[in-house]
């Protein structure tokens, strides 16, 4: 339980500059861009995330912050995806850090939240434990990564109908793609994930000091499309990493190449950017994809997809 010096609260403009301070003091880099950026999409969109801090007097000592998701996976419900955290040292083992995960919880549900997602590496002992304490599990997801070295003709993508080396022309996401994104993803899946598809895609256009999301070209038709963006430092990681939030191409377009076409253009556009990572997350049982990243070169990532229920 929080102490009556502290005080639990909704990050505010003014707490940005402390915030930033003590995520330096905690981690030793300095991701003033991630906080700034996390600032701006908050006022643009404050049903979308939930951030919050814990004070002494006008002091923030910690701070916690998610992200609400809606029909990530096809599910009806939302759920909370935990962005980054930390608590002063001095203050660590306090109790400050349940604090915040509690009041996120509570804030989560009063969202219509069914759970509360994170990622976290297995190495990171305190933060493992910490999750557990907290009731999260093992989720039943996979995050893989792999360089951003280009892929080469040799490379295989085990789609033995696709001629991947003559590739469909791609080129940068736009928001008059929605419709056409839309339409993919209802083929694919069979539901809709309206919600989630338009945040992605004005998460990529708006928030995005640098656009890499793709759309890949058929017909003079979008075909398919990868939704990817930078990774400006949740969980102490630094923009020389991406990710890759959602991909897809259109079953009419299969064995065409257009998967093939996005993932080396984003490739490429990293590797120019001097990005050297690239990661994603995806069902266990979603063996197409999994299949698909696979032949790209993905392997596991030494991170785990944790859960907890609501």
């Amino acid at each position: 339980m929080i102490d009556k010096q502290h005080q639990i609260r909704i990050l505010q403009a003014a707490d940005i500059d402390q915030l930033i301070t003590l995520d330096r003091d905690i981690g030793g880099e300095d991701r003033a861009d991630f906080f700034r950026k996390r600032l701006q999409a908050m006022r643009r969109s404050p049903e979308t995330y939930i951030s919050i801090v814990v004070s002494d007097k006008d002091h923030v000592c910690g701070f916690l912050l998610a992200n609400v998701l809606t029909g990530e996976f096809g599910g009806k419900r939302s759920v909370a995806q935990i962005d980054t955290l930390g608590v002063q040292p001095g203050e660590q083992g306090s109790g400050l850090g349940m604090s915040l995960m509690n009041a996120l919880k509570q804030e989560a549900m009063s969202r219509g939240c069914s759970s509360l997602r994170t990622q976290a590496s297995w190495q990171q002992q305190d933060m493992m434990a910490y999750f557990s304490s907290s009731g999260f599990t093992l989720a039943p997801r996979n995050i893989l990564k792999r360089s951003t070295v280009v892929l080469r003709k040799a490379d295989t993508f085990n789609d033995e109908d696709s001629d991947a080396w003559r590739l469909p022309p791609v080129r940068s996401l736009q928001a008059s793609d929605t419709n056409d994104i839309l339409r993919i993803e209802r083929h694919i899946s069979g539901e809709s994930r309206e919600d989630y598809i338009k945040q992605k895609i004005t998460e990529a256009i708006t928030d995005s000091g640098i656009r890499i999301s793709l759309v890949g070209i058929q017909d003079d038709l979008v075909a398919g499309f990868i939704m990817a963006r930078l990774d400006y430092g949740s969980f102490g990681r630094t923009s020389s990493t991406a990710v890759i939030d959602t991909i897809g191409v259109g079953p009419e377009y299969k064995g065409s190449g257009i998967g093939t076409a996005l993932m080396t253009q984003l490739l490429g556009n990293l590797a120019s950017l001097q990005v050297e990572d690239i990661r994603t997350e995806v069902e266990w049982n979603n063996f197409q994809i999994n299949r698909f990243l696979a032949g790209a070169g993905f392997t596991p990532a030494q991170i785990l997809s944790l859960d907890c229920a609501l």
